[in-house]
């Protein structure tokens, strides 16, 4: 926590202006433990309800809902109620990004635990979804330095590794929003012009620097001095972008106590991601895309992340059933694992991701009270899938 004599603003200023210096100094040991917290930790409760049911995250011994509350869609007060309808039923995990209209999904939750004072009842996490944002401004910057024929060249290795992986593939590739797939073209071009130009120290610090900004412009809406859980990067979708630099970043996070435990999320090459995740060996969590469609490429990468120690949180796990254009099959599919024909479609669908011992939780956008109760009817139950 920081320092009460000291302001927020005081300390990420203080530590901001330290980072280049910092550089050379080697990660301390206390900060490598954080990493690699064993599971004989004891488990950490918040909002333990009768009639949930929790889970462990991973190695960071936080016990969480099966079902948490997905905030995507709420600006305003109107959504208190629905808060404190979740968070009575047990729910304890919050999750939320940055980017969600504009900050303005950060603000209003800030405005919401002030006002209940439910801030210490739950898990809250968030995203940093601006990382890269001065990255690639200075980026842009420097390639345009360079001949018509470097420039050229960069897309082409990008476009010819994308080739190669085949990470657009359809059936592989699930398409859950606009320019989804466009951040496959720019994180592979991103890579390439990173190793083109080269990053400094300087631009190492400066990356840092930015991030520390980010997460004090966050913490600051959300009205707290800590967070659960951060993801950085938000929807990371090259295995490649993930790191050393990120190591350092979490680790001082955690060592400063602004940050419990270090996350990443992907909509993107799901598999080759979540794989690289448990590799590299420094996040806590991991959040993926994770259904009835795209499960079977994914099995064994989530048992490798699980005996790694990582948390694992599935996200999109019902939204292909508020998509339009789907293919008849995936309900089909999901009708034929789980017949009980008093269950709705996006009930089923987190009731099938439940059955999976490797998840922790499922991230859930409810947006009604109805749709909160239609939802947490699954939670604790148990059953045998059928053959589909």
């Amino acid at each position: 926590m920081i320092n009460s004599r000291q302001s927020r603003r005081q300390f990420f200023n203080h530590t901001a202006a330290s980072f280049v210096a910092l550089l050379s100094i080697p990660p301390c040991a206390t900060g490598e433990g954080s990493l690699t917290a064993s599971e004989a930790m004891p488990p950490r409760w918040k909002n333990r309800q009768e009639g949930m049911r929790y889970r462990r995250l991973g190695k960071t011994a936080m016990m969480v809902s099966e079902l948490a509350m997905g905030t995507f869609p709420f600006e305003s007060e109107d959504s208190f109620p629905l808060f404190d309808a979740a968070i009575d039923r047990g729910i304890n995990y919050f999750d939320c990004a940055s980017a969600y209209s504009g900050g303005k999904v950060e603000a209003n939750l800030g405005r919401y635990f002030k006002a209940s004072g439910n801030r210490e009842k739950v898990f809250l996490s968030t995203k940093l979804s601006g990382y890269y944002w001065e990255l690639d401004r200075w980026l842009m910057t420097e390639v345009g330095k360079k001949s018509k024929a470097v420039q050229h060249e960069i897309e082409a290795k990008a476009e010819s590794l994308l080739e190669q992986r085949r990470v657009k593939l359809p059936g592989y590739h699930i398409q859950y929003f606009g320019g989804q797939a466009n951040q496959f073209d720019k994180t592979y071009y991103r890579y390439f012009a990173m190793q083109e130009i080269g990053i400094s120290d300087e631009w190492r610090g400066k990356i840092k620097q930015n991030a520390y900004r980010l997460l004090e412009e966050g913490m600051t809406r959300l009205q707290t001095d800590y967070l659960d859980v951060l993801h950085i990067p938000h929807g990371v979708a090259m295995p490649e972008m993930m790191d050393d630099l990120l190591k350092e970043i979490f680790q001082e996070f955690k060592q400063k106590g602004l940050v419990k435990a270090s996350a990443v999320s992907f909509h993107n090459d799901v598999t080759g991601n979540l794989l690289q995740a448990a590799k590299v060996g420094y996040y806590d969590v991991a959040m993926f895309a994770y259904n009835i469609a795209n499960h079977a490429g994914l099995e064994h990468a989530m048992y490798k992340a699980h005996q790694s120690g990582m948390g694992l949180i599935a996200m999109k796990v019902a939204k292909l059933f508020s998509m339009g254009n789907q293919p008849a099959w995936r309900l089909s599919k999901l009708n034929a694992a789980i017949p009980d024909e008093g269950l709705s479609p996006f009930a089923k669908s987190y009731l099938w991701a439940l059955q999976n011992p490797n998840l922790s939780c499922c991230v859930s956008q409810m947006e009604t009270i109805e749709q909160l109760n239609d939802n947490l009817q699954v939670v604790g139950r148990k059953l045998d899938l059928e053959p589909s």
